[in-house]
């Protein structure tokens, strides 16, 4: 029982290291690309993308990610194209040949609130897609950003990256 305590504590570390290095690093990138007014702006008109840097299952260790995953989101259209590694809880859900995260939505509610620490509380709620409850996100202006993703047939999961407008 004490290994699977040490184990989960070793989890919980790196996941956070993982999101400190991150966040470190993301910071530079956007700077490059985007001002603190200009993603402020798109956050505000609900136009921007979110791009993956770092993965956090539920379960197993986090993931730097390889290739462009991103969520576009507009006032009428999210876009998702976003890796998963976790647990399916349905076999009918692992069977249908498509990741969980890899789907169009123009049905959706969409809430946002500015949160004390300066960034964006946003939750959007696909309704054509029972496979997705929430889509959480933190946004901050400087370009950092994480996404909690809770689904109804599988673990839920993670994700940090950067906040950038849409072109």
């Amino acid at each position: 029982m004490n290994g699977k305590y040490n184990y989960l504590l070793l989890t919980m570390i790196a996941g956070i290291f993982s999101v400190f290095v991150c966040s470190c690093t993301t910071q530079k990138q956007v700077k490059a690309t985007a001002s603190t007014e200009e993603i402020a702006k798109a956050i505000s008109t609900d136009r921007w993308v979110f791009t993956a840097n770092n993965v956090m299952p539920q379960s197993g260790r986090s993931r730097i990610v390889n290739g462009i995953y991103e969520v576009y989101c507009s006032s009428d259209t999210v876009l998702v194209y976003l890796p998963y590694f976790g647990r399916s809880y349905s076999a009918s859900a692992a069977m249908n040949g498509k990741g969980p995260l890899d789907f169009q939505t123009t049905s959706f509610s969409f809430t946002k609130q500015q949160n004390k620490k300066g960034g964006w509380d946003i939750n959007i709620k696909p309704k054509d897609n029972g496979e997705i409850q929430s889509l959480s996100f933190i946004l901050y202006d400087n370009g950092f950003a994480q996404l909690n993703v809770l689904l109804t047939n599988r673990s839920p999961i993670s994700f940090s990256g950067t906040v950038s407008p849409k072109k």
